[in-house]
């Protein structure tokens, strides 16, 4: 039978909560499931049929909120948590390294001092301050280092927002920042990094996009500007279609159908954000069992998560 690599989950680690009330007043969300017991989890995981799990930090601890020094202390202590949480459990649990886009030659010693300690991808949001950042020359030498490590990474939609508008909106304005602000600025980051060139300069390098795409495969057809590569002219579209996969979570069966038909099959792996808000680990599941070939899709999302993580 194939295996069920689940590419997307999180874990907000107590031990930052003190930091974060601290610089904010107030302790960062952490998942009703979320739990610092990572045996428990595995046991999760065995119930569920699950038998990989990728781990990134919560999105209640983004730390780029912060200026740069606060920034990488939290990204550091995050890290080592979660390295000491997976260390028992290397069979199962993989972590996804975060960076700070405030520090970037910090966060390259990041990456250097974590390597090999089960980490297989690196988690990326789109912007710092407001601001994105994946498309400037400052970021060059983060992609250059991830490259050289061969790391897929993992693009995430943050839930930080600056726009002082949404004050007067209810609940300040969460419910646009988590259905809508979120995604468009994964959606943007991405054909950013094509416009950029990116992939020009990093022809290697595979990226990962959280919860459908962001809603990307929806524009795919509008991806038809052409960027002008050191060879030839070439489609957004068929860049993103060689750089980029999308993971499962949130998404129903029938939608899993629409993004199968238009990505390819070989564009999308199995993830549950698990500990990120949706729910229990078992809610991910749908969208493979209810599939007319269940078996086959899970092989197929076996095949994409090896060769991307190199297992």
């Amino acid at each position: 039978m194939a295996s069920l690599i689940d590419w997307h989950s999180h874990h907000t680690p107590p031990e930052l909560a003190e930091d974060f009330v601290r610089l904010t007043g107030k302790a960062p969300y952490a998942d009703k499931y979320d739990a610092p017991d990572f045996a428990a989890r595995v046991r999760e995981l065995d119930a569920a049929g699950i038998d990989v799990q990728l781990i990134c930090q919560g999105a209640g601890v983004y730390a780029d909120r912060f200026p740069a020094a606060q920034a990488m202390e939290i990204v550091r202590k995050s890290n080592d948590v979660i390295a000491e949480r997976i260390a028992p459990h290397r069979d199962r649990l993989f972590g996804v390294m975060t960076v700070s886009l405030k520090d970037i030659p910090s966060s390259i010693r990041e990456m250097e001092r974590n390597a090999g300690k089960g980490f297989r991808a690196v988690l990326l949001y789109p912007k710092a301050d407001g601001e994105f950042v994946l498309d400037a020359p400052e970021a060059e030498p983060l992609f250059a280092k991830i490259a050289t490590l061969k790391l897929p990474i993992f693009l995430h939609g943050a839930t930080a927002a600056n726009d002082p508008t949404l004050k007067r909106l209810e609940d300040e304005g969460a419910g646009v920042i988590y259905s809508v602000i979120a995604d468009a600025a994964v959606c943007e980051c991405a054909v950013r990094m094509i416009a950029s060139g990116l992939f020009d300069r990093h022809p290697d390098l595979k990226i990962v996009i959280r919860t459908g795409g962001g809603g990307l495969p929806l524009l795919l057809h509008r991806l038809f500007w052409r960027h002008k590569g050191p060879n030839d002219e070439e489609r957004y579209s068929d860049i993103l279609l060689r750089h980029f996969w999308i993971d499962t979570a949130g998404v129903d069966p029938r939608t899993f159908r629409f993004l199968l038909d238009t990505l390819g099959e070989d564009r999308i792996v199995f993830g549950s954000d698990y500990c990120g808000g949706l729910g229990a680990l078992e809610k991910a599941l749908p969208v493979i069992d209810q599939q007319p070939d269940p078996e086959r899709i899970k092989a197929l999302t076996e095949r994409t998560s090896r060769n991307l993580l190199q297992l």
